[in-house]
């Protein structure tokens, strides 16, 4: 018997998140991040991690986003959905 899975955030509308990559994003990939937030620093036993944070228009956006970075060959550390009154403002 299948179990019933509980939709709490629906995979076809916007949401705020925050991706952690282990090493620096090149300068020259930031112009295909457009529109999101790309900072670097330490993160617990990292000591050198970029956060890549913003608005996602869905799932399908993200699910885009995460095969750009694997293609990248970057190491995905963490994918967060954000609460909105959790934003990083």
């Amino acid at each position: 018997m299948a179990e019933e899975i509980n939709h709490r955030y629906p995979f076809d509308r916007p949401g705020y998140y925050q991706i952690r990559i282990q090493g620096n994003l090149r300068k020259s990939w930031h112009e295909y991040l457009h529109g999101l937030t790309i900072t670097s620093t330490a993160w617990g036993r990292y000591p050198q991690v970029t956060m890549i944070c913003g608005w996602l228009a869905d799932q399908a956006a993200l699910g885009g986003l995460l095969e750009l970075l694997n293609n990248l060959g970057v190491v995905i550390l963490t994918v967060e959905r954000i609460e909105e009154d959790e934003t990083i403002h």
